[in-house]
């Protein structure tokens, strides 16, 4: 009897243990689904403790900024002014900010034509360059879909692989911190 009553409350203990658990696990991805939903503004951490960029996932424009305890050294300077997207095709999460192995420089990815921009940052903003690699959509105009592309990093620091997630076409994006070297090697 003694056994039963110990077995049953260990049963018990784990099976409300087990439930909390999962009633954590459901309050994460809640949170995190709830995060991911609208992003009009992400902040992109950079190796530089004090040093951050502020994109507008709508329009690809970025802000550097910097904190600092005291309020007088905290600013906050354009990095990129420019909208990338046209207005009517302005929707959030569109641009995402891509880091390389260089702490400088990023990739700024239009997630739904394809279109990638180097990005060079500096703490002197005078410094700061963006620079497109393709010029144009990779699909049709007709056929937006939003986070349709996806760039990955390969073992290879210079290089990185961009996906069609509909299609499955895959193009290779050299990276090189000479602006010029940079590209995107045709469809494969």
């Amino acid at each position: 009897m003694k056994n039963h009553v110990i077995l049953a409350l260990t049963i018990f203990l784990n099976m409300n243990l087990f439930a909390q658990d999962n009633i954590e696990k459901n309050q994460e991805c809640l949170l995190e689904l709830n995060d991911n939903y609208i992003k009009t503004y992400k902040v992109i951490p950079t190796t530089y403790l004090d040093y951050m960029i502020k994109l507008n996932t709508r329009t690809g424009q970025m802000w550097q900024i910097k904190f600092d305890q005291k309020k007088t050294h905290q600013l906050e300077t354009p990095l990129s002014m420019l909208s990338l997207a046209e207005s009517e095709s302005s929707i959030d999460n569109r641009f995402t900010l891509i880091p390389t192995t260089n702490e400088n420089h990023f990739f700024l990815l239009d997630q739904i034509n394809g279109k990638i921009w180097q990005v060079n940052w500096d703490t002197r903003s005078k410094k700061n360059k963006i620079s497109p690699l393709n010029k144009s959509s990779l699909i049709e105009t007709k056929r937006f879909v939003e986070s349709r592309f996806s760039l990955y990093p390969t073992k290879y620091s210079s290089k990185f692989l961009l996906i069609d997630k509909i299609t499955g076409e895959l193009w290779q994006v050299i990276y090189s911190m000479n602006f010029e070297k940079s590209e995107i090697v045709g469809s494969m």
